[in-house]
């Protein structure tokens, strides 16, 4: 049997805990057929409208569709999208015993609105508070960890800018990962560049690692000099730099790069896909058995079939199963 599908089948005995900004994400379908004669603009028709889970959720969903059990964490309002993502978690089959209602928080939606038939993004509408969490809402979040960090085989920080994932929460997960020697992936976002600590394996994309790193990567050497430097930096065991079409790269401490191309595949939309990479990561490593080769090769496979479909898609161990048996035929 290819090791990778022997990987595939362990993911179900693996749970992982999943702390992040949960959203609901709306996609709003129409076609244009004029311009509007109040303003230049498209006047949409819309034909169907549909949500799933954005966000650290869609890892979850994810982490659920590839076979792993999992929890979330995170916050969401008393309002209708709150009670939509908590369903949706619910109906993945995913644990929401660490997800916090709190009435003064508003969940975060995103509404893209994409035109027919090239499927074409026109706007994209985000609903979300500027007001700061409030701290006894985050007190939550720290105390959920605190007290179940060691139940888990591995946790990951979906961290999307939005309030949940602040320094101090990391500094307890560092210290219970270390405690009790769990797996953490990391899902990296700008307003905590300087906070994170001692992750099992970190992901950031291109763009992301040029203003982690402060070198601007242009080519393979600036790409290997700001890897090598988010190692030091973060001190993470291995950090893997996602950059869309071209494939991935993985830094490592004492170890020369290696870069992952991407199959060549028509892409429609990469929203998601670093979910995809996050939650196939968190898996292959809590499994116990893949390095981080292995997880790597199984996060660009599956990241690949994001780009074929619009929106947030959580991809089926199945079709990746299918794929790694064809090839080997």
């Amino acid at each position: 049997m290819d090791r990778r599908l022997g990987l595939l089948d362990k993911f179900s005995n693996v749970h992982l805990l999943v702390i992040g900004d949960l959203m609901l994400d709306r996609f709003i379908w129409g076609e244009v057929e004029r311009l509007s004669p109040e303003a230049p603009v498209p006047v949409l028709r819309v034909v169907s409208e549909d949500s799933s889970l954005g966000g650290a959720a869609n890892v979850v969903q994810n982490i659920r569709a590839l076979g792993g059990r999992v929890t979330a964490c995170g916050i969401i309002g008393r309002d209708d999208a709150g009670r939509r993502v908590l369903q949706a978690l619910r109906n993945a089959g995913a644990s929401t015993s660490g997800v916090i209602s709190d009435e003064q928080f508003q969940t975060i939606q995103k509404s893209r609105i994409i035109a027919s038939p090239h499927h074409q993004q026109i706007v994209r509408l985000d609903r979300e508070s500027r007001r700061s969490i409030d701290r006894r809402t985050l007190g939550k979040i720290r105390d959920f960890v605190a007290s179940n960090a060691a139940k888990y085989h591995g946790i990951v920080i979906s961290d999307y800018g939005k309030g949940v994932i602040h320094e101090e929460l990391l500094k307890h997960i560092a210290a219970a990962a270390s405690k009790e020697k769990i797996v953490t992936i990391v899902d990296p976002k700008k307003e905590n560049y300087d906070s994170y600590r001692f992750p099992t394996l970190i992901t950031p994309n291109k763009t992301e690692a040029s203003e982690a790193s402060g070198i601007s990567i242009h080519d393979e050497i600036s790409l290997c000099a700001a890897g090598k430097k988010l190692v030091r930096k973060w001190r993470a065991q291995a950090v893997l730099i996602t950059r869309g079409a071209e494939g991935m790269s993985l830094f490592r401490r004492r170890a020369a790069p290696k870069h992952f191309p991407t199959e060549p595949r028509d892409v429609f939309d990469v929203t998601g896909a670093g979910d995809t990479v996050v939650a196939m990561c968190a898996l292959a490593l809590a499994s116990g058995d893949a390095g981080f080769d292995e997880a790597a090769v199984l996060a660009n496979v599956a990241a690949g079939f994001v780009g074929d479909e619009i929106g947030t898609v959580a991809v089926p161990a199945a079709k990746i199963r299918k794929l790694i048996e064809d090839r080997d035929r």
